[in-house]
């Protein structure tokens, strides 16, 4: 029994019928199994594209947007901040926005803002902030702040305070 690895037969019967069970297991076990995984995925394919359909039935803003990175000069901290707190529904009385100057430093312009939006939950910022950078993608978020709002009856009211930095 010491010495039966050592015999050449062993190897002679082993592998053809190791290479034998190979194309049973493929065809019994690994071939519907693909097929089954096929078949999710297909249908998780169909489910995503409805929804995403949906997406864009309620915002078709989304399939016109242009490169995010390709913005030019046009680009402007009032208009940005206007055009998304009011899809945010945050009303212009809300939010305060100062502006510094365009600021070019090795053949890049950079230009820094100071946002400080009022009496707004944390889903209005977080909505805010995720189209804003969506939109305008090299618009960066050097820094956010947010403090509680005294306010009993509603306990989700923040001030927030943010940084942005815009790179032409």
């Amino acid at each position: 029994m010491k010495d039966m690895h050592k015999n050449p037969i062993l190897y002679y019967i082993l592998i053809p019928v190791l290479a034998g069970i190979w194309p049973l297991l493929v065809w019994g076990m690994y071939l519907p199994r693909a097929k089954n995984g096929l078949t999710a995925d297909i249908t998780g394919a169909r489910e995503c594209q409805a929804e995403a359909l949906e997406i864009l039935k309620l915002d078709p803003d989304r399939a016109n947007l242009s490169d995010a990175n390709d913005v030019g000069e046009d680009f402007s901290y009032a208009t940005a901040v206007d055009k998304v707190a009011g899809i945010c529904r945050i009303p212009a009385t809300k939010y305060k926005l100062n502006t510094g100057l365009i600021v070019t430093k090795d053949k890049e312009k950079t230009q820094s803002a100071r946002l400080r939006l009022e009496e707004i939950s944390v889903v209005q910022f977080a909505r805010f902030l995720s189209l804003i950078q969506l939109r305008w993608g090299t618009l960066q978020c050097d820094s956010v702040t947010m403090t509680k709002v005294k306010a009993e009856a509603q306990p989700d009211i923040w001030t927030v305070e943010v940084d942005f930095k815009f790179t032409y």
